[in-house]
């Protein structure tokens, strides 16, 4: 039997209940209890459960008007409407806590540096985008703009990622190393887009080969998406739920006048900002896949596949088209 409680009751008495809500949405790599609720309100699943040695310790029931979170160990329910949301956020903001010195992307950043993870299934890898001016019924005619890329065995320090510009005039350069790179190439769609598309566009001969050789080191994080919820999930609606980072620019029509701009024009001010915009989707990607890699989970809106290292071998072959997607490829 639950006893039901007002937030006022609750700040009064001796509990451990608002710790242990801070302690669930932090775990859920949320900072702050308004973006918690936020992200809730869009979840499918209506009740949500929290685990502690196997039982449940925490319980939240999303209904219509209302959310109920219940405490189990302690048998004691509270019901948050907007308002006592408000209370919650703001009673909880006083006490700060040091995880949450930083965003999210950049804790996981220090975290993997502290963990020496720099390397994926025992490799290194990179993360690349390309900017183009694209023509969606032929890749061939496609044409690049600009590039980043990171790349895990050529730096130091996660603080402070090495971004590597690549230019028309290094294109050439890059493509040569993606295919001579013994690890993996990591991008969100780069296996149909991306790969050809910087073959097309350089000097390189025998372009097919050349795209298989970069595919087949592939780990494409929109396959895996794709695949995983049966549905076209796009970078910034990945990294904007799960990492909270989104794209700097508010539109695709926005980013296709700079380009424009740049083109035909060779804007600088336009040319920093399609600089930026690549570099931070650069750093949505790699936020994402350490996301993954830490938090042993593919995350979306509330649902949910975890991960155990015998896992990431059937990852890789989804990535890879080896394998089709069923329901117990993660078990």
């Amino acid at each position: 039997m639950y006893k039901t409680l007002s937030f006022d009751e609750l700040t009064q008495i001796k509990t451990s209940f608002f710790s242990s809500l801070k302690n669930v949405y932090e775990k859920e790599w949320y900072e702050y209890f308004k973006q918690f609720i936020k992200k809730i309100n869009n979840w499918i699943n209506k009740e949500i459960l929290y685990f502690s040695n196997s039982e449940v310790f925490f319980r939240i029931i999303i209904n219509n008007k209302n959310i109920e979170i219940v405490d189990e160990k302690q048998a004691i329910k509270l019901i948050v409407d907007e308002e006592i949301s408000n209370k919650i956020h703001n009673y909880l903001k006083k006490k700060p806590s040091n995880n949450w010195k930083k965003n999210i992307a950049n804790t996981l950043l220090e975290k993997f540096e502290k963990e020496n993870m720099k390397k994926y299934l025992w490799k290194h890898f990179l993360v690349y985008d390309i900017e183009t001016i694209w023509n969606i019924q032929n890749l061939e005619e496609t044409k690049f703009m600009i590039g980043y890329v990171i790349d895990s065995s050529d730096f130091e320090s996660w603080n402070v990622p090495k971004y590597k510009y690549v230019s028309r005039q290094n294109l050439d350069k890059f493509v040569k190393y993606l295919i001579e790179y013994d690890w993996y190439v990591v991008w969100y769609n780069n296996i149909l887009f991306d790969n050809p598309v910087v073959v097309y566009n350089s000097s390189i001969k025998n372009k097919t080969n050349a795209i298989d050789k970069i595919n087949l080191k592939s780990l494409d994080l929109f396959n895996v998406y794709s695949k995983i919820f049966w549905k076209r999930i796009w970078l910034n609606a990945v990294a904007t739920n799960i990492v909270w980072v989104s794209k700097t620019l508010s539109s695709w029509e926005e980013w296709s006048k700079l380009l424009k701009l740049y083109d035909e024009n060779w804007d600088k001010k336009a040319l920093n900002k399609v600089k930026n915009y690549c570099k931070n989707d650069v750093k949505m990607t790699l936020s994402i896949l350490l996301y993954l890699l830490f938090q042993w989970k593919i995350s979306y809106k509330g649902e949910e596949i975890k991960l155990s290292s015998s896992d990431i071998i059937n990852l890789w072959k989804l990535i890879n088209n080896k394998t089709s997607y069923n329901e117990n490829l993660f078990s």
